[in-house]
């Protein structure tokens, strides 16, 4: 936290010292703009993502890989602001990839199908095709590989 005459607060400050700090006039007291009020809306979902991410990879370690991508689905499906693209995009290559080091690249691919929608920026669109090519080449299927890598290049070329 951070008062206007540029002094940096813990989060941590206990109760007491705190109200004597606004009853000093050190912290000012003045409503959330709108700006401060979306932050904190973002904070929640971020803070709720979080929680679902390390849902997902507790499942994935118990290998119920269905119920993983079912619940990595949910963390697509929050209300996000397009600004948290390349976060997303983090998330889904990072749940993708723990997929695939688990011999459950179908799974990744589905995860994939199911949320390229999200993502509407040509490098995320970019990143998300290499990542379905480097699925389908470790299923074998070198065909669809080839077709992703060539439309991620062809993406790729329109910048």
């Amino acid at each position: 936290m951070r008062t206007d005459n540029g002094l940096r607060l813990s989060k941590r400050i206990p109760a007491g010292i705190l109200l004597l700090f606004l009853l000093a006039g050190m912290i000012p007291v003045r409503p959330l703009s709108a700006a401060q009020a979306g932050d904190s809306g973002l904070e929640k979902t971020k803070s709720m993502a979080e929680m679902q991410h390390e849902i997902v990879l507790l499942l994935i370690k118990k290998k119920e890989y269905d119920k993983a991508l079912t619940e990595a689905n949910k963390i697509f499906e929050m209300k996000w602001p397009e600004s948290q693209e390349p976060l997303l995009l983090k998330s889904l290559l990072y749940l993708s990839n723990q997929f695939l080091q688990q011999s459950q690249a179908s799974i990744g691919l589905q995860l994939i199908d199911r949320n390229s929608r999200f993502f509407r920026k040509n490098e995320s669109q970019v990143a998300v095709l290499k990542e379905k090519g480097y699925l389908y080449k470790s299923l074998g299927q070198d065909d669809k590989a080839i077709e992703c890598f060539r439309q991620a290049q062809a993406l790729e070329n329109k910048k």
